[in-house]
This record gives C-alpha cells, sequence and structure tokens, in this order.
C-alpha cells in the first residue's frame, strides 16, 4: 500500500441561500488504506464526514473525486462561525479550549472554526459549543455526528 498522502475532492452542497458562495468544491488529504482513502483533514465545508473516516474515491478529470463512505470513524465533524463581536484574535483561544477536551480544530477565513471531535470527548466539546452559542458568540453546525 502506498505511504503518499491522496488529495480528494468533495463536491460542496450548497444550503437554500447558496452557502458557500465561495466553494464548489473541498479537498482534503487522505491516506490510501486497503479498502479505500481514510480522510486526515477536517472538513470546512463537506458535510457527512470526518476525521478517520474510510471513503470511496474514482480518479475523475484527473483528480480523486469522492464516491462514499466505506467505513465512519465515530468522530464528530462541528462548525463554528465567531460572531463579529468577538475580535478574531481570540480564536487561538478556542482552539486552545477545544484541544484541551481531546478535539482537533482548525481556522479559516478567520472567523470560521473546523472541529474534530472523537467519540470519547463529543459530550464535553458539545457542551463547550452550546456554552459560546448561549453567550452568542458564535453559530454551530454539525457537519456530521454519529449520534
Amino acid at each position: 500500500m502506498a505511504s503518499k498522502a491522496i488529495e480528494v475532492w468533495f463536491k460542496i452542497e450548497k444550503d437554500s441561500e447558496g452557502y458557500p458562495q465561495s466553494q464548489d468544491w473541498e479537498q482534503l488529504w487522505t491516506w490510501p488504506t486497503t479498502s479505500g482513502f481514510r480522510v486526515d483533514n477536517i472538513p470546512f465545508f463537506a458535510n457527512g464526514i470526518a476525521v478517520g473516516d474510510v471513503i470511496s474515491a474514482t480518479k475523475k478529470d484527473g483528480r480523486f473525486q469522492f464516491d462514499h463512505v466505506v467505513r465512519s470513524s465515530g468522530h464528530s465533524t462541528f462548525r463554528i462561525w465567531l460572531a463579529d463581536h468577538v475580535n478574531c484574535e481570540y480564536a487561538p483561544t478556542i482552539i486552545d479550549g477545544l484541544q484541551g477536551l481531546g478535539a482537533r480544530a482548525e481556522i479559516t477565513l478567520h472567523r470560521l472554526i473546523a472541529i474534530d471531535s472523537p467519540p470519547e470527548c463529543e459530550s464535553q466539546v458539545w457542551e463547550y459549543l452550546q456554552q459560546g452559542l448561549q453567550r452568542g458568540d458564535w453559530e454551530i453546525q454539525v457537519g456530521f455526528s454519529p449520534d
């Protein structure tokens, strides 16, 4: 089996308002396995996928494109969009808080934080996210949860 990471492209399903307007595709790094490709990145826009999932992809137009999930990892993908009143410089503190609970988190566009939550810390991560929502610090989107 190859030990080189492979980029797989995911078609973005837009919401009823056409969001995200600037994204039609999201590419995620994966690792080849005997049954497909294991997702290594936290999805910022693609739904129905999480870190550690094994997926099927087909090479089309010179790139691998997502087909379906072969095996779920049990991880959840959450996203938060920081409210306008939250200083973007506070984002590393939010990410540190999430990592302290056992999650992984990354930021893009200065305000969008993607979160990978393993099953063993999902309830603590969800509680943390709900607290920020109640304070009005962010909006929450569930990209995928096995529950």
